[in-house]
Protein backbone atom coordinates (compact mmCIF):
# COMPACT_ATOMS: atom_id res chain seq x y z
CA UNK A 1 0.00 0.00 0.00
CA UNK A 2 1.45 3.44 -0.91
CA UNK A 3 2.40 5.59 2.11
CA UNK A 4 -0.40 8.15 1.51
CA UNK A 5 -3.01 5.37 1.35
CA UNK A 6 -1.58 3.79 4.50
CA UNK A 7 -1.74 7.15 6.32
CA UNK A 8 -5.35 7.62 5.21
CA UNK A 9 -6.33 4.12 6.36
CA UNK A 10 -4.79 4.70 9.79
CA UNK A 11 -6.57 8.05 10.17
CA UNK A 12 -9.90 6.53 9.11
CA UNK A 13 -9.63 3.79 11.72
CA UNK A 14 -8.75 6.27 14.47
CA UNK A 15 -11.50 8.71 13.50
CA UNK A 16 -14.27 6.12 13.31
CA UNK A 17 -13.67 5.39 16.99
CA UNK A 18 -13.41 9.07 17.89
CA UNK A 19 -16.59 10.00 16.01
CA UNK A 20 -18.54 7.20 17.69
CA UNK A 21 -17.67 8.68 21.08
CA UNK A 22 -18.44 12.25 19.99
CA UNK A 23 -21.83 11.22 18.60
CA UNK A 24 -22.78 9.36 21.78
CA UNK A 25 -22.08 12.48 23.85
CA UNK A 26 -23.83 14.96 21.52
CA UNK A 27 -27.08 13.42 20.26
CA UNK A 28 -28.59 16.79 19.23
CA UNK A 29 -25.57 18.01 17.22
CA UNK A 30 -27.52 17.77 13.94
CA UNK A 31 -30.16 20.22 15.18
CA UNK A 32 -27.45 22.62 16.38
CA UNK A 33 -25.50 22.37 13.12
CA UNK A 34 -28.65 23.02 11.08
CA UNK A 35 -29.40 26.09 13.18
CA UNK A 36 -25.80 27.32 12.74
CA UNK A 37 -25.96 26.85 8.95
CA UNK A 38 -29.17 28.87 8.69
CA UNK A 39 -28.05 31.57 11.13
CA UNK A 40 -24.80 32.03 9.17
CA UNK A 41 -26.68 32.35 5.87
CA UNK A 42 -24.95 29.35 4.30
CA UNK A 43 -28.11 28.30 2.48
CA UNK A 44 -29.50 31.07 0.26
CA UNK A 45 -33.31 31.00 -0.16
CA UNK A 46 -33.05 29.96 -3.83
CA UNK A 47 -30.39 27.26 -3.31
CA UNK A 48 -30.73 23.61 -4.18
CA UNK A 49 -29.18 22.06 -1.08
CA UNK A 50 -27.60 18.60 -1.06
CA UNK A 51 -27.69 17.01 2.37
CA UNK A 52 -27.16 13.37 3.35
CA UNK A 53 -29.09 10.66 5.16
CA UNK A 54 -26.98 9.71 8.21
CA UNK A 55 -25.12 6.43 8.33
CA UNK A 56 -24.28 5.10 11.78
CA UNK A 57 -22.84 7.87 13.93
CA UNK A 58 -22.74 10.62 11.29
CA UNK A 59 -24.36 13.91 12.26
CA UNK A 60 -28.12 13.62 11.66
CA UNK A 61 -29.26 16.54 9.48
CA UNK A 62 -32.84 15.34 9.03
CA UNK A 63 -34.24 18.23 11.15
CA UNK A 64 -32.59 20.68 8.72
CA UNK A 65 -33.86 18.73 5.71
CA UNK A 66 -37.43 18.88 7.02
CA UNK A 67 -37.20 22.58 7.85
CA UNK A 68 -35.91 23.50 4.39
CA UNK A 69 -38.70 21.53 2.70
CA UNK A 70 -41.33 23.18 4.96
CA UNK A 71 -39.95 26.54 3.81
CA UNK A 72 -40.31 25.51 0.18
CA UNK A 73 -36.59 25.12 -0.47
CA UNK A 74 -35.44 22.17 -2.61
CA UNK A 75 -33.42 19.46 -0.87
CA UNK A 76 -31.60 16.67 -2.69
CA UNK A 77 -29.88 13.53 -1.45
CA UNK A 78 -26.90 11.86 -3.12
CA UNK A 79 -27.34 8.70 -5.12
CA UNK A 80 -24.18 6.61 -5.26
CA UNK A 81 -23.29 4.89 -8.54
CA UNK A 82 -22.18 1.28 -8.58
CA UNK A 83 -18.83 2.25 -10.12
CA UNK A 84 -16.34 5.06 -9.44
CA UNK A 85 -18.14 8.12 -10.82
CA UNK A 86 -19.65 11.37 -9.51
CA UNK A 87 -22.79 11.23 -7.37
CA UNK A 88 -26.14 12.23 -8.78
CA UNK A 89 -28.69 14.09 -6.66
CA UNK A 90 -32.42 13.40 -6.48
CA UNK A 91 -35.07 15.54 -4.84
CA UNK A 92 -36.12 14.55 -1.35
CA UNK A 93 -39.32 15.30 0.54
CA UNK A 94 -40.52 13.78 3.82
CA UNK A 95 -43.02 11.71 1.81
CA UNK A 96 -40.39 10.37 -0.59
CA UNK A 97 -39.69 6.66 -0.52
CA UNK A 98 -36.05 5.80 -0.06
CA UNK A 99 -34.06 2.75 -1.07
CA UNK A 100 -30.73 1.41 0.17
CA UNK A 101 -27.76 2.58 -1.86
CA UNK A 102 -24.56 0.66 -2.54
CA UNK A 103 -22.60 2.33 0.31
CA UNK A 104 -25.19 1.66 3.09
CA UNK A 105 -26.79 5.03 2.35
CA UNK A 106 -30.48 5.70 1.85
CA UNK A 107 -31.36 7.50 -1.35
CA UNK A 108 -34.46 8.58 -3.26
CA UNK A 109 -35.93 6.14 -5.76
CA UNK A 110 -35.17 6.50 -9.45
CA UNK A 111 -38.47 8.34 -10.06
CA UNK A 112 -37.43 11.36 -7.97
CA UNK A 113 -36.30 14.35 -10.07
CA UNK A 114 -32.56 14.84 -10.58
CA UNK A 115 -31.39 18.33 -9.60
CA UNK A 116 -27.92 19.87 -9.52
CA UNK A 117 -27.09 21.34 -6.11
CA UNK A 118 -25.28 24.61 -5.54
CA UNK A 119 -24.82 23.98 -1.80
CA UNK A 120 -23.33 20.65 -0.80
CA UNK A 121 -23.10 19.35 2.78
CA UNK A 122 -20.47 16.61 2.96
CA UNK A 123 -20.10 13.94 5.66
CA UNK A 124 -16.58 13.31 6.91
CA UNK A 125 -14.43 11.37 9.30
CA UNK A 126 -11.82 14.11 9.81
CA UNK A 127 -10.94 17.61 8.67
CA UNK A 128 -8.10 20.04 9.21
CA UNK A 129 -7.67 23.81 9.48
CA UNK A 130 -7.25 24.40 5.74
CA UNK A 131 -10.28 22.49 4.48
CA UNK A 132 -8.88 19.06 3.74
CA UNK A 133 -11.23 16.20 4.64
CA UNK A 134 -11.16 12.47 4.74
CA UNK A 135 -14.21 10.35 4.11
CA UNK A 136 -14.66 6.62 3.75
CA UNK A 137 -12.28 6.14 0.83
CA UNK A 138 -14.63 5.71 -2.13
CA UNK A 139 -13.79 9.12 -3.61
CA UNK A 140 -17.41 9.82 -4.57
CA UNK A 141 -17.57 13.31 -3.05
CA UNK A 142 -14.15 14.23 -4.46
CA UNK A 143 -15.19 13.20 -8.00
CA UNK A 144 -18.51 15.01 -7.55
CA UNK A 145 -16.91 18.24 -6.35
CA UNK A 146 -14.36 18.17 -9.17
CA UNK A 147 -17.15 17.80 -11.75
CA UNK A 148 -19.46 20.38 -10.17
CA UNK A 149 -16.65 22.94 -9.81
CA UNK A 150 -15.92 22.65 -13.53
CA UNK A 151 -19.51 23.29 -14.58
CA UNK A 152 -20.98 25.59 -11.92
CA UNK A 153 -20.49 27.57 -8.77
CA UNK A 154 -20.87 25.36 -5.74
CA UNK A 155 -20.11 25.73 -2.06
CA UNK A 156 -19.11 22.57 -0.20
CA UNK A 157 -19.32 22.42 3.59
CA UNK A 158 -18.09 19.51 5.63
CA UNK A 159 -20.37 18.49 8.48
CA UNK A 160 -19.10 16.92 11.66
CA UNK A 161 -18.23 17.35 15.29
CA UNK A 162 -15.57 19.87 16.35
CA UNK A 163 -13.66 16.94 17.86
CA UNK A 164 -13.11 15.52 14.36
CA UNK A 165 -10.55 18.20 13.57
CA UNK A 166 -6.99 16.90 13.27
CA UNK A 167 -3.69 18.72 12.71
CA UNK A 168 -3.35 17.54 9.10
CA UNK A 169 -5.36 15.33 6.77
CA UNK A 170 -3.18 13.40 4.28
CA UNK A 171 -4.27 14.15 0.72
CA UNK A 172 -3.37 13.39 -2.87
CA UNK A 173 -4.10 15.09 -6.19
CA UNK A 174 -7.68 13.77 -6.41
CA UNK A 175 -8.81 15.13 -3.03
CA UNK A 176 -11.03 18.22 -3.12
CA UNK A 177 -10.85 20.88 -0.41
CA UNK A 178 -13.94 22.20 1.36
CA UNK A 179 -15.14 25.80 1.43
CA UNK A 180 -15.94 25.42 5.13
CA UNK A 181 -16.78 23.03 7.94
CA UNK A 182 -19.86 23.30 10.14
CA UNK A 183 -19.74 21.82 13.63
CA UNK A 184 -21.71 22.24 16.84
CA UNK A 185 -19.29 25.07 17.67
CA UNK A 186 -19.83 27.13 14.51
CA UNK A 187 -18.45 27.49 10.99
CA UNK A 188 -14.85 27.61 9.85
CA UNK A 189 -14.32 29.04 6.35
CA UNK A 190 -11.38 28.20 4.11
CA UNK A 191 -9.81 29.72 1.00
CA UNK A 192 -11.78 28.86 -2.11
CA UNK A 193 -10.22 25.86 -3.88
Amino acid sequence: MPPIQEAKAELRAEMRTRRRSLAANQPNAGQIIGDVALAQGLIPPDAVTALFWPIGDEVDLRPLMERLVREGRPVVLPCTPNEPAPLTFRRWTPEASLKPGPMRTMEPNAGAPVLQPNILFVPLLAFDSVGRRIGYGGGFYDRTLAALRQSSTIKAYGVGFAGQQVPRVPTDALDQALDGVITERGVAFFQAP
